[in-house]
């Protein structure tokens, strides 16, 4: 997994080491000494900083390290996971393909309205069409979500998030697994789910109804999946926001 951060508000535009204790924030405290396993947007307690060691990734995110007015600005620390050109897989090649994904997750910290994560798994065809497949893990103070969709200008990626165990139109979840949440918590919790031909192509036609002319087609086999990520993030509207949360075994596999 690769850490990326896109707020040029850090020293050079680069994260440096940190030795703050951000365990309270993030519920992940990795093996001293903690300047080998963090980085931050300054080397100051309460800085946002990222954590990883093993398969573990833990980020504090603080709107205080928002450059200039911070109204209506966006800020995250994400593990991705990118197949490189030519290896991605077809996870829907035939009408029994089953693509299957687990987590451990914590989250301690959230403040804000727009505070939220979601499990990402993104997909192109051949025209280079882009769909940003979410399965919605927790909103902050939301007591219910529905099925959502959207345009991400930026990245040209047409997204549906499905809120896990809420709907399980597009998303399944499996036996076992936390749900969708509006309330922070620490402390570990499982999450997994699986994704059949059959709910991906709906999902492709449900885009279509909301995206015609964009999202064109709607055959499963035609999409690679070329990249995974958590999007743990949030919208500074228009108070200040926090956001701390840690992660562990993330997997991904496909059958049949």
């Amino acid at each position: 997994m690769v850490l990326w951060q896109p707020n040029p508000s850090a020293a050079n535009g680069q994260l440096v080491p940190t030795a703050w204790d951000a365990s309270a924030q993030t519920g992940f405290t990795p093996a001293s000494p903690l300047t080998a396993t963090q980085l931050g947007f300054r080397p100051t307690a309460g800085s946002s900083t990222a954590q990883m060691a093993g398969d573990t990734v833990g980020v504090y995110l603080n709107s205080a390290d928002l450059p200039g007015a911070p109204a209506g600005q966006k800020m995250m620390i994400t593990p991705q996971f990118t197949f490189q050109p030519g290896s991605e897989p077809v996870p829907f090649a035939n009408s029994n393909s089953v693509l299957s994904g687990s987590m451990d997750l914590q989250i301690p910290t959230a403040v804000g309205s727009d505070t939220y994560v979601n499990a990402d798994l993104l997909f192109k065809d051949a025209n280079g069409v882009r769909i940003s497949y979410g399965i919605a893990i927790f909103h902050n103070g939301e007591t219910s979500r529905p099925v959502g969709s959207g345009h991400d200008v930026p990245s040209n990626s047409y997204m549906l998030n499905s809120p896990l165990g809420l709907d399980q139109t597009f998303v399944t979840q499996v036996q076992g697994s936390a749900s969708w949440t509006g309330v922070p918590w620490q402390g570990w919790q499982h999450f997994e789910w699986s994704i059949t031909q059959a709910q991906f192509a709906a999902a492709l036609n449900y885009l279509v109804a909301h995206y015609p002319g964009k999202v064109q087609s709607t055959d499963p086999t035609q999409y690679i999946l070329a990249e995974v990520h958590l999007n743990a993030e949030f919208h500074f509207q228009p108070a200040p926001a926090e956001l701390g949360w840690s992660m562990r075994g993330w997997k991904v596999w496909t059958t049949g």
